[in-house]
């Protein structure tokens, strides 16, 4: 209210600009920004569960990567940009645990637009378009697959995104549902040594420019508007951490894609609590399934550095057992055996199985046990891995990492 007051004074009497009190119109702005980020800011580490120190450092970088988000969206949403797709969540910028296998692009767009959507497709093991809302509670509303696109030998396909779909088109049409702001492009890699992500463009078919000067009024609302998305971005995942922790350590339940997920999908969710000294063993059966992977995230709802460390798997990358089974060992120290989950210093955090386009589900079965007991609880033929062989795992990831975020 303060600020809407103050910006209303200074709207009705332009000569204010100047100084107010020894200070612009301008400092008084960005004083009240910053007011509203750092109490936002500290009631977030105040509330949110941080059982160690490393948890507790990476809430600072958590708030100032979630802080960067929320004014790159207010600033896109400004009269006169453009639609462009933007690479989402990379080694910085993660949020609602992204997926370890994904490359993610999205781009702002109006419910009352139309759009054109084309490219190339790439080679990832699944390709899916969503509109989503990103603003406020996140929904999803219609998507396409790869398979959907009527794509050419070649790859090349066109999308129309539009309310209404017009007579006289005949190509690949998708609805545009009125609470639309975002349309959200996933790539998922299974073999990240071999497999290429695509090309996509955006082109909004109805626009105006927009050269009006800005104001600092418009300033104001935009740095008041970025300051609401802060406090209410950053602690959106507080309440699914603190479940997970109270009723599903060293656990996990799967459940078929809601109405938030890609259809046909399956997750399973889990929390691991395991001390140094200690190893989690998670069996589980594949899947019949596209794709499918396991990976770990810290207490702030983010995925754990999986190009630097082996803290996700999927089934391209994760070696069978003789009797047809996976075995993952999650430990902090490594065991020397295949499928590693490196929990990179964490003691706690976020057990999430992805299960894509999947005609079943399977439920993982999990294993608190002393690390020294590994042994008897791994099967007679598991193979050794050298300390060379996890070296060789984490060169490939590296190398993927810089395809797959390339401009």
């Amino acid at each position: 209210m303060r600020i809407f007051l103050f910006s209303l004074l200074v709207l009705c009497h332009p000569h204010l600009y100047a100084q107010i009190d020894g200070e612009t119109a301008e400092t008084k702005v960005w004083r009240e920004f910053t007011r509203q980020v750092e109490a936002a800011g500290v009631e977030i580490l105040n509330s949110y569960p941080q059982p160690e120190a490393l948890d507790r450092a990476e809430g600072l970088r958590y708030l100032l990567q979630q802080l960067g988000s929320s004014l790159q969206q207010q600033l896109i949403e400004q009269p006169g940009q453009i639609p462009l797709l933007r690479v989402g969540a990379t080694t910085i910028n993660k949020w609602g645990l992204d997926g370890a296998d994904a490359k993610y692009q999205v781009a702002t767009i109006s419910s009352s637009g139309s759009y054109r959507l084309y490219g190339q497709l790439g080679s990832a093991r699944l390709f899916a378009m969503q509109l989503t809302r990103m603003s406020g509670t996140f929904a999803a509303y219609g998507a396409l697959t790869g398979d959907q696109l009527k794509a050419d030998k070649a790859g090349n396909f066109e999308v129309l995104i539009a309310p209404h779909k017009p007579d006289d088109w005949s190509g690949v049409w998708l609805e545009l549902n009125s609470g639309t702001d975002n349309v959200l492009i996933r790539e998922y890699f299974g073999d990240w040594a071999n497999e290429r992500p695509g090309r996509y463009y955006l082109e909004q078919l109805n626009t105006t420019a927009a050269d009006t000067p800005i104001t600092t009024t418009q300033m104001a609302t935009l740095l008041q508007d970025t300051a609401t998305t802060f406090s209410s971005r950053a602690p959106q995942w507080q309440g699914r951490v603190e479940q997970s922790r109270k009723y599903l350590e060293n656990k996990v339940h799967v459940k078929k894609s809601g109405e938030q997920g890609l259809a046909a999908n399956a997750y399973g969710s889990g929390w691991f609590n395991v001390a140094r000294g200690e190893a989690l063993i998670v069996e589980m059966e594949a899947p019949d399934a596209l794709l499918w992977s396991v990976q770990l995230g810290n207490v702030w709802w983010e995925s754990i550095d999986y190009i630097n460390h082996t803290a996700s798997y999927n089934d391209s990358q994760a070696v069978v057992s003789g009797d047809g089974k996976y075995r993952f060992v999650l430990s902090h120290s490594d065991p020397g055996v295949p499928n590693w989950l490196d929990p990179a210093g964490h003691t706690e955090g976020a057990l999430l199985f992805r299960m894509q386009k999947t005609k079943g589900i399977v439920n993982p079965r999990l294993e608190l046990i002393p690390i020294d007991k590994l042994a008897q609880h791994l099967p007679e033929d598991t193979i050794a891995v050298s300390s060379e062989q996890r070296q060789h795992e984490i060169s490939i990831r590296r190398q993927h990492a810089a395809i797959r975020w390339a401009p």
